[in-house]
């Protein structure tokens, strides 16, 4: 019994170190940093880039270089290739682990403020009373100020991690006590309740009231503006999706089980975490099948990057077929010339 427990405990810690943490997090963490680059040029386009809500989706896209690789990619390091700095070097514990909690807030926070931005731009098209508010929140220089406060929120709320976290029984977490006790609550509340509980609740309420816009005679959200709230429901509901079972997995095991992880336990935990890296690294992928006008628009920008480089490449091999005929002009010219000083 002994020998058939052993190696169901192998091969589980082979399918977690060198199938989960080794590749799948490595193939996630190339997709989603190329996504995210794709994400920026569509987003960075004329067509988009007019629109207030795509400042969250730049801002958006831009943090999740920082979430995929202080994140996913620092985890596939420790966990499957063994390089487990956070658990013998201190300050390293706390830097990185403040950076990595203040990446996985912010995403959650400016997805939240998108649903806020689309739900006030629905309220504008009803023409309410209140209407000169919703429109002084869904313009950009408002909607820069939001970001800025956003990240600056995000940076100060936990300021208390790399003062409390430390390295206790090779793993790098909360320090044991009251703290450890708030921290579980803090984590469980801040990144598992509020943010999606928000964006389910802004999402419902804009639907509701796209309903009410139906019925007007002359609507005034434009085809674009519905694209945007398409994308924000999407990714919202993507969120709550992908957050939950890692917040929750995390929160229950530091919280209630003290005990030794098992090879299981270790398990469930990396796939949870993989599972919430998968929301910022399947994000353009995301966009491009729930929106058209997103994937127009991308088709759109990779033609007009094949087509310049067509051009400069032809343009290159115009002026060097004319300096070629130049050069050879030129030494057509200078043979009499030569010959004449001979005579």
């Amino acid at each position: 019994m002994t020998n058939t427990n052993v190696t169901i405990d192998d091969t589980i810690e082979f399918i977690r170190k060198y199938i989960i943490c080794r590749w799948l997090y490595l193939i996630v963490f190339g997709i989603g940093i190329i996504g995210s680059i794709f994400n920026l040029i569509v987003f960075c386009r004329k067509k988009f880039r007019s629109n207030s809500c795509s400042i969250y989706f730049i801002a958006y896209s831009i943090n999740n270089f920082m979430n995929l690789t202080v994140g996913l990619f620092i985890w596939s390091l420790t966990l499957g290739f063994n390089l487990d700095l956070e658990y013998k070097i201190v300050i390293y514990c706390k830097i990185r682990r403040y950076f990595t909690h203040v990446n996985y807030l912010l995403s959650s926070c400016l997805l939240t403020m998108a649903s806020i931005n689309r739900y006030a731009r629905v309220r504008q098209a009803q023409l309410t009373e209140n209407r000169h508010r919703y429109i002084a929140l869904c313009k950009r220089r408002t909607t820069y100020i939001i970001v800025i406060l956003t990240i600056t929120f995000c940076l100060l709320v936990n300021i208390h991690i790399p003062i409390f976290f430390e390295i206790s029984e090779n793993d790098c977490y909360a320090r044991m006590g009251v703290y450890r006790i708030l921290f579980d609550v803090y984590f469980l509340v801040f990144y598992a309740l509020c943010p999606p509980l928000l964006m389910v609740i802004f999402n419902i309420a804009t639907v509701k009231h796209i309903r009410c816009i139906k019925k007007l005679i002359n609507p005034t959200v434009s085809r674009r503006e519905y694209n945007f709230i398409v994308l924000v429901l999407a990714h919202s509901f993507s969120n709550v999706i992908f957050t939950i079972p890692y917040t929750v997995n995390k929160f229950i095991y530091y919280t209630f089980d003290n005990t030794k992880l098992s090879e299981k336990d270790k398990l469930v935990n990396a796939v949870t975490l993989l599972i919430a890296f998968m929301n910022p690294g399947f994000s353009f992928y995301l966009y491009t099948l729930t929106t058209k006008s997103f994937r127009d628009e991308f088709i759109r920008a990779c033609k007009e990057f094949f087509l310049r480089k067509n051009s400069y490449s032809l343009r290159y091999k115009i002026n060097d077929i004319k300096r070629q005929q130049n050069n050879a002009i030129g030494s057509r010219v200078s043979i009499p010339i030569i010959l004449s000083e001979k005579y």
